[in-house]
Formats: C-alpha cells, structure tokens, sequence
C-alpha cells in the first residue's frame, strides 16, 4: 500500500474527491478511518482511564446493561453532498461494530450542530461527514474531540498510525445504527436564548426585529431550515431566503463554486436584498459553520463585509471591556488575520491569542492563559461567537447574533456601517484582500515567495519573517504611518495558494483602499512574472 496516497488530516479534517481510491472518499476509506478512529478513542480512554457513567433513565434499562461504566458515546453527523448519507451510516455502523454507543443524526445537518451534542450530551467523539465549502466533486470527514474541539493537529499523526493500521477494511465488523431523533430544534432553541432579552426589554426588542429584513441564502447547502428557524424563533418576522438556494443541492447548480467568500456566489443574494431592500445579508456556507454579512451602504446599496471586518466588529458587541475583576476574557484570531483584533485587546484589557488556520488551533488559543476563550475569528468568514456552547465556529449563531445587532442599530437610526466606521476612527483604517492561485502544485508558489520574495512592494522595503512549522512567509513593511503586510500559505482545504494582503492604521478609508489597490496590482505582477 502506498501511504503516501492515503488519505490525511488537512486544516479542517479529510477533504478529497468521491472516488475509488485509497486517496479519496469511498465507503472503504470511510470504515478505515472511522475503524482506526475508534481503536484510537478506546485506547485513550483506557490509557486516560476516563469513566464513562451510565446516563440515568426512567426505565433502568442503561444500568441494567452496563452496572459499571458505560461504553463509549460518538455522535456521527452528515452534510447533503453525494455520498454523505452512506459515509455517515458506514461511519455509525463501524462505530457500532466496535462496541460504541451511536447517535446518528437522522437528517443532513449543520456542522455546529455535532460539537454542540458532543458538549451538551457528554460524548467521547463526534463525526461529521462533509467538505465544507468545496466544489461538489469533494466530500470529507471531521473529527471533534471530548471537548467540543476539532481534532488537534499534533493527535492526527497517531490517530493516522491506528487508521493505516487496518489492514482490510472489508473484514472490520459493522452494526446496524437505527438514527436517533431531530437534533436541530434543540440546537436552535439553545441559540435563541443566546439573544433573548431579559422579560422587561421584550417588547422592546421584538419590536426593533419586526423592522429589520434580513435576506439570507443557504447556497445549496444544510444551512437553510436552521437559520430560517432561528430567526423566526429570535423574532424576525420579515426574513427572506433566496429561493433557488435554499434546498440542499449537491450539484450546486446555482455557482461555480460554493463559497461565500467569492463574490460568484453571493450574485444572487445581492440582487435579492436589493429588490427586497434589506437591512442585512447572511451567506452560508454549505454545511453552514461559516457566514459571510453583508450590510447596507450609505448610498443605499449593499456589500458583503470581510471576514475581518465581521469579526473585529461583532467582538466588540460580544466581549465587554475588562473591568479588572477575575482573569481577562481570551480573543482569538488566526496570523493572516488582520491586526487590528491585537489593537482592540489591548485597548479593551483583553488578552489575545494568536494562532495557525484553523479552528482546531484557534479552539485552543486560550489554553496558555487564565482567562477562557470568549470569541474567535479568521479571516476565512469562520467565527466563534459563543466558545461555550459550540467551541468551533458556528455560521448559524454569528447570522443570528448580527441580526440582533442590526436591528437594534435600526431602531437608533443607524446601521453597522457606522459601527465599522467608529471602530476605524478609534483604531486607524484597514483593509484587506485576499489573492487566491488555483494550482496543481500549491506549495511550489509559495516557496518562491519564500526563497525569492519581493524586495519592496509599492516602493516600501519589506523584511520577511517565516510563520510556524512551514506554513509560509510574512512579509512586514511601514509607509510612513501605514503598516503593509503581505503572506503566502498553501490551502489547507483545497488545491490552491492565499496571498493575504494588509493595510493597516491608514489616515482614511480612501487612503486604506488606494494602498491596497496598489498593493494588490504589484503582487499580482510578481504572480504573473513566476
């Protein structure tokens, strides 16, 4: 067997395309991993000697079955791509077969709907069965630890040594999973009381959210019937799918390419919320942990706000100024994200952590300090509103904490247009871009960039400094005020090289933009010059 094809742990679990080989996602490779997954699981358990009590029940019958500590309990969930269903039940029934207890969830569902049942249920492991938003070619798997937290990157390579450690993934047992009843109404139901008000202001508020129209689309994906839930439990009567993406699809018919990070994607939703003259925008992604906000501009019309921009502003709604009493609360951000979230820490108390892509690193960024994790961002349109509840980023939960802020805003004459430019007038103007490389060889761009990296970029000398464990190359330079930064990485997820562009503490909005223009006009020069 060649181990070098075989399928490994990228930045967000397995990704690969539906096919026959060991390299790719099939039924076999599905019984491997989930096989060498739970020998992994059993013998941490064993070797952590954690207990595993039996859950009380009225009937006695858990008991009666396990009178000392009970089994192991995984909860497997799945997106609507081509092949999830079958990958979630091969999943459950490999589970089964090694003597676990198995929560299958029954429909296509949210991603963040899985750590929120690992946490809220107590489970050993949870499993969801998606690729995010890949093309529609790919389908993955995603393994959340005890806690909550994607699988870390220094346990993939044992876990990697107990899946390659099944020989003949034909001969692993499997039993029948019966699957459980919906989970989605719980998870939406723990949500809503995150934005409900206290009984005095619920007049109040109900009736700023009558005023607000939200437009929203689920591109194709699982995402639609939990925020369509969720704002109408949260009190939004006026919200307004966009029809022809609502229901999952795993053609995709409706974009080339379902992310709502491409401006191809969110054609659609623009239009609508212009014809319906939204107050905000949500964009799923397809298995609906990430959502990309758009919002109203001055002049009427509407944009989507960066995943930076999200972030920044929705952190200061969420975390409170530390006031001194117990340990400061954790924020979080990736190292391509922007800089400005370590300006606010700083400003606000806060202590900040900075980590790899990745919500597997950013879950953990409160780890080395007193504090715990209270919000967490990359710049991907990947957030972590609530830690507590889902410690994974959660696109149901950020669309939904946005539109309680917009309609509170609305009600006050004002929009979040004007919180984002309050936060800029506080901290300097920035702004960011991203240049994407769709390669064969993603790896082979970046070391240029690494061994020959531009001198100076828009007449501005740059001094290069490498990120951690190979990841690429930051490169750092100061035009008067303005802080420039420029970084190369390979994709963690997909078959292509980030450029992450920066420009930071500009004077103005107009100067913020006009150095990034020129920015990115002299990167995509050196791109075409390789």
């Amino acid at each position: 067997m060649d181990e070098s094809r075989q399928l490994t742990f990228g930045t967000a679990g397995m990704r690969a395309p539906v096919g026959p080989a060991q390299h790719q996602m099939n039924v076999l490779q599905v019984t491997r991993t989930t096989a060498g997954l739970a020998s992994w699981l059993a013998e941490r358990s064993a070797l952590d000697q954690i207990p595993h009590p039996v859950p009380e029940d009225e009937t006695g019958i858990g008991r009666a079955l396990y009178p000392e500590d009970g089994p192991l309990r995984v909860v497997v969930g799945y997106d609507a791509r081509y092949g999830s269903h079958t990958f979630a039940a091969t999943t459950a029934e490999v589970f089964a077969g090694a003597g676990f207890e198995v929560m299958l969830l029954p429909t296509p569902s949210p991603t963040p709907v899985v750590p929120w049942l690992v946490k809220q249920r107590h489970l050993d492991a949870g499993v969801q069965i998606t690729a995010s938003h890949n093309g529609a070619a790919d389908n993955g798997y995603k393994v959340f630890l005890a806690n909550g937290r994607q699988l870390y990157a220094e346990l993939e390579q044992e876990l990697e040594a107990h899946i390659q450690a099944i020989e003949d993934p034909v001969l692993v047992p499997r039993v029948t999973v019966r699957p459980t009843t919906d989970q989605l109404r719980r998870y939406i139901d723990d949500l809503v009381e995150l934005v409900t008000p206290n009984q005095a202001d619920l007049l109040r508020v109900n009736s700023e959210r009558a005023g607000l129209k939200v437009v929203y689309t689920a591109l194709h994906g699982v995402g639609g019937r939990a925020m369509s839930n969720a704002l109408q439990f949260a009190g939004f009567p006026e919200t307004y799918p966009v029809k022809a993406q609502h229901f999952p699809d795993p053609t995709f018919p409706t974009v080339s390419f379902p992310n709502p990070e491409e401006p191809s994607a969110i054609e659609m939703l623009l239009d609508y919320a212009a014809a319906k003259d939204a107050d905000i925008l949500l964009a799923l992604d397809p298995d609906a942990d990430r959502c990309a906000v758009g919002i109203r501009t001055e002049d009427g019309g509407h944009r989507m706000l960066s995943g930076d921009e999200t972030g920044t502003l929705l952190a200061t709604r969420l975390v409170p100024d530390f006031d001194g009493t117990g340990n400061p609360p954790v924020v979080a951000t990736s190292i391509v994200s922007s800089h400005l979230l370590s300006i606010i820490a700083a400003d606000k108390g806060w202590d900040y952590g900075e980590t790899l892509t990745g919500f597997k690193n950013l879950s953990r960024a409160a780890d080395n300090f007193p504090g715990e994790l209270a919000f967490a961002y990359e710049e991907a349109v990947g957030t972590c509103p609530a830690p507590s509840m889902v410690p994974d980023k959660d696109g149901i939960a950020t669309g939904l904490f946005m539109a309680a802020w917009a309609a509170e805003l609305k009600a006050q004459g004002i929009n979040l247009q004007h919180k984002l430019d309050e936060l800029y007038r506080r901290y300097g103007y920035f702004a960011s871009t991203q240049v994407a490389v769709r390669t064969t060889n993603p790896r082979e761009l970046v070391d240029a960039w690494t061994t020959h990296p531009p001198q100076e970029l828009i007449g501005v000398p740059l001094r290069a400094v490498a990120l951690p464990e190979n990841q690429g190359t930051t490169l750092h330079g100061q035009l008067g005020a303005i802080h420039i930064r420029a970084i190369a990485r390979v994709s963690g997820t997909e078959a292509k090289a980030k450029l992450y562009l920066e420009v930071g503490q500009a004077a103005s909005h107009d100067e913020a933009q006009q150095t990034l223009q020129q920015l990115q006009s002299e990167v995509e020069l050196w791109l075409r010059e390789l």
